[in-house]
């Protein structure tokens, strides 16, 4: 039973703490290194892109935590939790724990943004209005919803290999798809001969430097005439 309270304890601290420590521009997920009397445990922290650690002290004496390059240093005394706030890119940090125990934190990049394109058929009557739609997937779970919705896609179109794909409008998500799994989108156009459609989205991935594109697979809508 003792057990079991300290476990619901434990949740509740750290629900506390995803509200107590918001990063910048994203939803708080975070992950804890409790510090022991053996040592941190987590020894190594592996975490993803968006993610950050926090501390918190389990043993009886207080400690310090000392990140290399002078990015971070904090005491924790018993019972206390910590954070550092210098901002975490993709890589390993290593730090120590009293200037003796050596631990590090991982950051993991997160999975590619995708985005699909698709049309009912891959023919057209002429004069007949054709409705491009697709789908958004971010690459994390816990990016802020209006940060999805105003993410532009891009659609692009060429009429055949021979010539490059131009811009043709940009869009946004509407709404989820079902169960959750991305963002729709969709876009109304008249073609008037055979062309070759692809969507294309720039983004900013958390943890990272410099910007990313994903592209959908080519679609192509033959114009019966």
């Amino acid at each position: 039973m003792t057990r079991r309270w300290r476990l619901i304890a434990q949740v509740a601290l750290l629900g506390a703490l995803m509200f107590a420590f918001p990063s910048a521009g994203s939803a708080f997920s975070g992950a804890v290194v409790l510090l022991t009397p053996t040592g941190p445990s987590p020894a190594v922290l592996t975490i993803p892109a968006g993610m950050y650690p926090f501390w918190e002290n389990h043993d009886q004496v207080t400690h310090t935590v000392t990140f290399a390059n002078g990015l971070c240093s904090f005491q924790l005394a018993p019972g206390a939790y910590g954070q550092c706030d210098f901002p975490l890119l993709v890589g390993q940090y290593g730090y120590t724990i009293d200037g003796t125990i050596q631990a590090s934190v991982i950051v993991n990049a997160l999975p590619p943004t995708t985005v699909s394109l698709t049309a009912r058929s891959h023919t057209l009557p002429k004069a007949t209005h054709l409705r491009l739609h697709g789908a958004l997937h971010p690459s994390t779970c816990c990016l802020p919803l209006p940060n999805v919705l105003s993410m532009p896609i891009v659609v692009l179109a060429r009429h055949d290999r021979h010539h490059p794909f131009q811009r043709i409008a940009a869009v946004r998500s509407e709404r989820r798809t079902p169960y959750g799994s991305g963002f729709a989108w969709r876009l109304n156009l008249h073609p008037k001969t055979t062309t070759i459609y692809i969507a294309e989205v720039t983004y900013q991935p958390e943890g990272e430097q410099g910007q990313r594109q994903a592209w959908s697979r080519p679609f192509k809508v033959i114009v019966r005439h």
